[in-house]
């Protein structure tokens, strides 16, 4: 099927190649400065897209009126094994724990530097020698990570503690697909897969991949790293299956909308950016635009699907994987049709993934010696990302500028046992703490 059992030497000869390209004079170096200057280009490249960030730091949604109003209402860990929306949420309640430690005025700061850092770290690991059996040229495997820290449409999953589940989601799948590394890394493998799997269902897509991955590689350390997905995964299955996830509107599906958000959404706001696309299906043409666009974005999966490398396919696999859960079971509104919600309210966080892999396959297509014509397509669907997607979605909308100083001055004004409310984004959103 995907992989035969030729792939397990085809790894082994790749890791043999890598470790003579470490003994190379100036190697050693390189793959130690890489990562680093990597991490500080995209804390820079992150801030630059939210220029307000670090500034004016914000709470946003379930960031105070479930994460830390839990922590702080009912005290350390007691809230760490409720299901949220069905699952568990480990880390943001974790995160949630230890702002317990700091000052209220500095919990917003908290929580977006907590959220940088797990939006950095997945272009860290790509650039890493963990993905030269992947991608051999460092140059290449530069330009993805740069990729992935510009890629339009994802103003939602920038830089808040909440939807930082999805970047730890992603370092999850590439820990997988990844090169085994040495003792300090394989450390750093469990504690990812072992976060990601406890918090939110993405445990589910990446079973699959785990397992085909151990069939592949035939390797007792990615037999471990599924033996980890599968018992995260069967947690969550329990949760899942024991928990409400409460009233929410009619899923609401049809050919139209569809085309809307595999053409529209993720096809045409992953290369021609979310700013632009809004104004491209103003018009009359919009189905026939987001059926095309739809056209082209299979297309493209489908190449990588058939002619890529066994990672590539597998992260394309992961990728579908949710994005038909969310298409399935989206949570989103609760009197609004799901999937007229998912188009219409800024629903950027359920795209990311098969965005990303999109951008895989075309950088892919893109480093391709041959077919010249596969080349050209790949060079044609960079430029047009370059050009026209990364420039156009750049800058992120600033959120609504809450003078969270005032409300924690308010906060230490409240008598001891009153319930106090903070407005946080998004407007209705509040947080409810009651004082201690």
């Amino acid at each position: 099927m995907i992989a035969d059992r030729s792939t397990a030497r085809l790894l082994a000869a790749s890791a043999a190649d890598v470790e003579r390209a470490r003994r190379a004079p100036g190697a050693r170096v390189l793959d130690g400065v890489v990562p680093v200057l990597v991490a500080a280009s995209g804390v820079l490249v992150c801030l630059s897209r939210s220029s307000a960030a670090l500034a004016h730091p914000e709470l946003w949604a379930e960031d105070g009126r479930d994460w830390f109003s839990g922590a702080y209402n009912r005290g350390w860990f007691a809230p760490l094994l409720d299901p949220h929306t069905g699952y568990l949420q480990t880390f943001p309640r974790l995160v949630a724990d230890v702002g317990l430690l700091v000052p209220l005025g500095r919990l917003p700061l908290l929580f977006v530097l907590v959220a940088l850092v797990v939006q950095v770290l997945p272009a860290v690991l790509v650039a890493t020698r963990r993905f030269a059996h992947v991608v051999p040229r460092r140059s290449v495997r530069l330009v993805l990570a740069a990729a992935y820290l510009c890629v339009p449409n994802s103003r939602e999953v920038n830089l808040n503690l909440t939807n930082a589940q999805w970047h730890l989601g992603l370092l999850a799948v590439l820990v997988v697909l990844a090169a085994p590394g040495g003792r300090g890394w394989r450390v750093v493998d469990v504690a990812v897969v072992v976060l990601s799997g406890l918090t939110g269902p993405f445990c589910l897509a990446l079973l699959p991949v785990a397992a085909l991955v151990v069939w592949a590689r035939r390797s007792r350390w990615s037999l471990v790293l599924a033996a980890v997905v599968a018992a995260c995964t069967a947690i969550q299955l329990v949760e899942l299956v024991g928990s409400p996830r409460g009233h929410y509107g009619p899923l609401g599906a049809s050919w139209p909308r569809l085309a809307e958000i595999l053409g529209g959404e993720v096809a045409g706001g992953t290369f021609l950016g979310q700013t632009t696309l809004s104004a491209d299906l103003a018009g009359t043409h919009a189905l026939v635009i987001c059926t095309a666009l739809c056209v082209a974005g299979a297309l493209l999966a489908g190449a990588a699907l058939l002619l890529g490398p066994l990672e590539l396919r597998l992260f394309n696999l992961f990728a579908g994987l949710v994005l038909a859960a969310s298409l399935l079971t989206p949570v989103v509104s609760v009197t609004r049709p799901q999937w007229l919600a998912l188009v219409y309210d800024g629903q950027m966080r359920y795209w990311l993934y098969p965005t990303l892999a999109l951008v895989a396959d075309a950088v892919w297509l893109a480093a391709r010696a041959r077919p010249r014509a596969v080349l050209a397509v790949g060079l044609c669907i960079v430029a047009v990302l370059v050009l026209l997607g990364i420039p156009q979605d750049w800058r992120y909308r600033p959120l609504g500028r809450i003078d969270w100083q005032a409300e924690v001055a308010a906060f230490d004004r409240a008598p001891v046992g009153s319930r106090f409310t903070f407005s946080i984004d998004p407007h209705p959103w509040t947080m409810v703490l009651v004082k201690r």
